[in-house]
């Protein structure tokens, strides 16, 4: 089989590194498309030596994303026609949708977040079969939908997939009894993040007040990683400078993670990391965390959240517990890599199987 995945955003590679190793282990051919976001995407992917294509890059506007469709639909629709692929598997995206359909190739998306549904309901007529979190609390009424028990975070960060390289400690200057705090903020220039107002850009004194106060008072080594936007020069001391794929690795030796990426903190929780979201954006995986695991919050109120984040500081036991509310969390939830392997590899019978008998995807459960 020819596998190609397409990949619009810094985490995408990551969720199918392992899937894509595991299918060149059993002679299938993998290639990935990319299109450009951070100028960090390629370079991810090359980390991981797998085959890679650029094929556009991401435009900031409505107006160029729009018109960012014709172009990156052209260049995939090129590169389909070389690499024929078998299977096209994505995140839910009009680009690979329009391609699967007129070259007919087999489209399995995943897709995980619930503000995006105008990108989902576009895609969902292109698409063979669509992947979401069981946590996912839209009714998306097909058969082409899959519910699967875990969350895309999982994918690469399941202890059979994934173990924290401490030598990025090292670079850092770090140690294993350093109070690591990780806080990151971004641009939010996302479809679904139209109408959301960062809060770094009008809150810049108080949080470096409450940065140089946990300093003080806990020894915290404190990192911030910015997207697409910039602090002022106060904030240079701080600012996270790390090869990308280090990023993931840096997270799981961090006592708190706070911030506007809600990637991030799902990432946290699927380590055990506290984690507080700076955004009461209505996430069915972050609502998972937070009601069914308690290992995060989700606030827009920025007092709150320095509140709750001296609380945790403050626990010297946290980092145990939340270990504990980790295990929990994965043995509830099966090895997506595992399953999407599963899932590809027998398509399209494996749909009809899923859909018959939802429970058989337990034969991927993991306990720890």
């Amino acid at each position: 089989m020819n596998i190609l995945f397409a990949c619009f955003h810094p985490v995408d590679p990551q969720i199918v590194k392992n899937l894509a190793q595991e299918l060149i282990i059993k002679n299938h051919k993998v290639l990935f498309t990319i299109v450009e976001k951070e100028n960090i995407i390629q370079n991810i992917v090359k980390s991981y030596n797998l085959p890679t294509v650029i094929i556009g890059k991401a435009k900031k506007s409505l107006i160029g994303k729009l018109l960012n469709l014709i172009w990156i639909d052209l260049r995939l629709f090129f590169v389909a026609i070389k690499f024929k692929p078998t299977i096209i598997f994505s995140p839910t995206s009009p680009y690979t949708g329009h391609v699967s359909k007129i070259l007919n190739i087999k489209h399995i998306c995943w897709g995980d977040t619930e503000t995006a549904l105008v990108n989902l309901n576009h895609s969902l007529p292109f698409i063979d079969s669509l992947l979401l979190p069981d946590c996912f609390y839209h009714q998306v009424k097909s058969e082409k939908v899959i519910r699967f028990k875990a969350y895309k975070e999982i994918a690469y960060l399941h202890p059979k997939w994934f173990n924290a390289d401490e030598t990025v400690l090292k670079t850092l200057s770090l140690s294993l009894q350093n109070k690591i705090v990780l806080m990151r903020f971004s641009a939010l220039n996302a479809m679904h993040d139209i109408g959301l107002k960062s809060e770094a850009l009008s809150n810049e004194d108080k949080i470096l007040a409450f940065i140089k106060h946990i300093e003080q008072k806990y020894q915290a080594k404190v990192f911030i990683s910015v997207t697409e936007r910039n602090l002022d020069d106060r904030f240079n001391k701080y600012k996270l400078n790390i090869a990308p794929e280090k990023y993931i690795h840096l997270l799981a030796f961090c006592s708190l993670y706070i911030g506007e990426g809600t990637t991030t903190a799902s990432e946290a929780g699927v380590l055990g990391v506290p984690w507080i979201a700076l955004r009461n954006k209505p996430l069915g995986y972050l609502i998972d965390q937070e009601e069914n695991y308690g290992l995060g919050i989700r606030t827009d109120n920025l007092d709150f959240a320095f509140q709750k984040a001296e609380e945790y500081l403050a626990n010297k036991n946290i980092k145990d517990e939340w270990q504990i509310k980790r295990k929990k969390l994965l043995n509830d939830k099966i090895d997506a890599t595992s399953f999407f392997a599963w899932f590809i590899e027998n398509y399209p019978k494996s749909h009809k199987t899923m859909i018959e008998n939802s429970d058989y995807q337990n034969r991927f459960l993991y306990k720890i």
